[in-house]
């Protein structure tokens, strides 16, 4: 089975001896570490993908220390952190390109919530696992399985578990209680440092986006209607300040001084001002 495994950036920051925090820095996130494991163990060949600048390349060589066979960079500037469904969508491309038979993804994490693992599946078309938190559970030793299936233990809330039957090619959320993510040899961490991270251009693998788009999210179209009082959306351009107000207001062309005077008492005046606002559909 060869697996992508998406890896992130995650903050982190750090405190000196005299107890003073450093600015954060960024490495690679616990989650995807742990979702890294997970591939290790299941996938004959692993691939890590990064998606973004030299934070995201720093993941990616985190990982090939870590064992993994190949490192692939989906190389942008980003302008700040990704929104989840453009790194799902590029993550997914990704498997797509590689001709890969499983994408492992971590949860819960720092930047990201669950939903990557479910809208990677929707884009490749593939079932979704979340939650996982063992495979080839002790529970299902004994059960017969087809060939090409692999059964997946996840999580469904506090103390409760099931078991599932799942057909590769497919999406596989890690939960953070998978695995602790064991260290690497030196042989293996110095054979990862050496080894070149393929790169691709952002542009090649969703035309469609850029730099920008990558951090707002998919954009949500509504319909705008104009508030009528205020006119038709295009505001008066001609005439004096009070006159445009005045036009502003739907209440015609005609100039107006300053106000008028309520010599009453407070009551009264307070009243006459209702009536006035009411009067003009202003209230």
């Amino acid at each position: 089975m060869k697996a992508i495994i998406g890896v992130r950036p995650a903050p982190h920051r750090v405190v000196d001896d005299d107890g003073v925090a450093e600015p954060y820095r960024w490495h690679l996130g616990l989650e995807d570490r742990v979702a890294l494991e997970a591939a290790l163990q299941q996938a004959e060949t692993t691939v890590a993908v990064g998606i973004g600048g030299d934070a995201a390349r720093d993941c990616v060589r985190s990982a090939l220390e870590a064992g993994v066979d190949e490192g692939l960079l989906v190389s942008f500037d980003p302008i700040e952190e990704l929104a989840a469904e453009k790194y799902a969508t590029v993550l997914a491309r990704v498997a797509a390109r590689e001709s890969a038979d499983a994408l492992f993804v971590g949860e819960s994490a720092p930047l990201m919530g669950p939903e990557v693992a479910g809208l990677a599946g929707e884009t490749l078309g593939w079932p979704t696992a979340s939650h996982v938190t063992a495979f080839d559970a002790d529970e299902v030793a004994d059960a017969e399985l087809e060939a090409d299936e692999l059964a997946v233990q996840r999580k469904l809330a506090t103390g409760r578990q099931e078991l599932l039957a799942v057909s590769p090619p497919a999406v596989f959320g890690i939960d953070s209680g998978f695995a602790n993510p064991r260290r690497s040899s030196l042989q293996t961490a110095m054979a990862g440092r050496r080894a070149a991270i393929r790169t691709i251009a952002l542009e090649d693998v969703v035309p469609d986006e850029t730099r920008f788009s990558m951090s707002v999210g998919n954009a949500t179209v509504e319909h705008v209607r104009a508030n009528e009082r205020w006119g038709h959306g295009q505001p008066p351009r001609e005439g004096g300040v009070e006159e445009r107000i005045y036009r502003m207001l739907g209440r015609g062309s005609e100039e107006r001084g300053s106000g008028d005077v309520i010599d009453v008492p407070p009551d009264e005046a307070a009243q006459r001002a209702v009536d006035a606002l009411r009067e003009a559909d202003l209230l």
